[in-house]
């Protein structure tokens, strides 16, 4: 694996900065998931940043610059406005295996996530003064277990995912959190405060 906090991805102004997240520590259920992870996952202390679980998510989008009070209400706005219309959804959690620079969480169906990621950035775009990078072209659903705090040979890590295979979860994503989100390089993961919730519609 590779380092996750390499220079160019941390944030030169510093943070904390608006994300739209699903909060996943709010599901016990994949809590549980995580947990079947953990021991194997403290073997790589100096390797590995764990995810503790109130820090569980997956990113719906980001703004990747600071706004103003009056942005932050709009944007509030905004997301009410653009998820009303979206019904909650179901999707399934797992399985796990290590990426380039994390070890990450497979979320399916895709769909219901895209759509999400796309009324989000609908909503974000409506509010003057924000801007966000470029869209991925296949919005990529999933949630992080660890970051990588270093490069390091993963093939005994790999292995060792492979044979756990817990049980994939299923949960109903009914509601996203607006968020100011922290970088932690030196815990090797992200942090935030919740600034609202919005319930899907």
């Amino acid at each position: 694996m590779e380092t996750f906090f390499v220079p160019e991805k941390i944030w030169q102004d510093g943070g904390p900065f608006p994300h739209v997240l699903v909060l996943l520590s709010e599901y016990e259920e994949f809590r549980e998931y995580a947990r079947a992870h953990r021991e194997l996952l403290a073997q790589y202390p100096e390797q590995l940043g764990a995810v503790p679980e109130e820090w569980l998510h997956s990113t719906v989008q980001g703004i990747h610059h600071k706004v103003d009070d009056s942005q932050a209400k709009k944007l509030r706005s905004a997301l009410r406005e653009e998820l009303a219309g979206m019904q909650p959804f179901r999707v399934q959690l797992g399985p796990v295996w290590p990426g380039i620079t994390a070890v990450t969480v497979a979320v399916y169906p895709e769909d219901g996530m895209a759509e999400l990621n796309s009324r989000v950035r609908t909503a974000m775009e409506k509010v003057p003064g924000i801007t966000l990078r470029a869209p991925e072209q296949r919005f990529w659903a999933h949630s992080s277990l660890a970051y990588a705090r270093e490069d390091f040979e993963d093939r005994s890590l790999n292995r060792e995912l492979r044979a756990l295979r817990p049980p994939r979860v299923d949960i109903t994503i009914d509601r996203v959190h607006l968020v100011n989100q922290y970088q932690r390089p030196d815990l090797g993961y992200y942090t935030w405060d919740v600034v609202d919730e919005v319930r899907l519609g």
